[in-house]
């Protein structure tokens, strides 16, 4: 990881790079350090089969939320790995995971009491077999409502996963952070995430004509994009990160420069002692 490492720490990487960078750390994990990978795409496998059949859809709702939590944690591991820093899926990374969990469950809610009176409308017309532009567009709003709620939010939280699961911040601390991070480097992030969900929903509509088998290979593909995306996300905020300067108030962040300094230091003054021991030694024989 020294070369991706150093790479990240030279300059800030263009679209093809990061592409090029996270291609390469998946393959590497996938031959060696795939124990986490194997495990999301288990799940999502799981939780896709159950929630086909209607009588246990509650448990394939809850294998969903253990596959988010896996996720939510591998972007932990990503960033250690690429950081060279020993791992640990231990509680604290579990407890920030359930914590995501319920934000995002109480987001769902809200966002569903926000489209419940559009959901009323399609229901009522659906009941009394009405038809034409008013459905359509009964449809549609909801739906356009949807995407516009998304790309907001996701445009507010472009770094915030990957440092509340690597760094010691609070909630509200790791969100400034965020904020702070985005600036000026929102493209960088939400480009690749863009390419990422447009290539996912064409092979989930191209796989969706083949069944049920279809549906195996998508939740597989689908899994397999998400492990990507979590390296790519995790790469893009290291090298985002590594490349600006951190304000004090955000002491949390500072801790791991503080922490890379003293190895580098460390790294320096063995170097410089090796050679010192080398050159008293090239003394001595002449």
């Amino acid at each position: 990881m020294n070369a991706l490492r150093n790479l990240l720490k030279s300059e800030k990487l263009s679209l093809p790079q990061y592409f090029e960078e996270a291609y390469k750390l998946f393959n590497e994990m996938i031959r060696n350090d795939n124990k986490d990978m194997i495990i999301i795409m288990v799940l999502s496998l799981i939780s896709v089969l159950f929630n086909k059949i209607q009588s246990v859809g509650f448990i394939g709702t809850l294998v969903s939320f253990a596959t988010l939590i896996r996720i939510w944690i591998f972007y932990r591991k990503v960033v250690f790995k690429i950081e060279g820093k020993k791992y640990e899926a231990g509680d604290t990374a579990i407890v920030k995971s359930f914590i995501l969990l319920g934000i995002a469950i109480l987001a769902g809610f809200l966002l569903a009491l926000l489209l419940l009176p559009y959901i009323g409308g399609i229901v009522g017309m659906a009941l009394y077999s009405r038809r034409g532009i008013g459905v359509l567009a009964a449809i549609i709003i909801p739906i356009v409502i949807l995407i516009a709620v998304f790309i907001v939010v996701t445009l507010f939280i472009l770094y915030f996963i990957p440092a509340y699961m690597s760094r010691r911040g609070s909630i509200g601390e790791t969100f400034k952070y965020n904020l702070f991070l985005c600036q000026g480097n929102r493209l960088r992030m939400f480009l690749p995430l863009v390419i990422l969900a447009v290539i996912g929903l064409l092979i989930g509509i191209i796989l969706g004509f083949l069944g049920t088998i279809g549906t195996i290979i998508g939740a597989l593909i689908s899994s397999v994009i998400n492990i990507f995306q979590v390296i790519i996300i995790s790469i893009i905020y290291l090298n985002v990160e590594y490349n600006t300067e951190i304000p004090s108030e955000f002491y949390f962040a500072r801790e791991n420069y503080k922490n890379e300094a003293n190895k580098a230091a460390d790294e320096s003054k063995g170097i410089e002692y090796i050679s010192s021991l080398e050159e008293k030694k090239d003394d001595e024989n002449n």
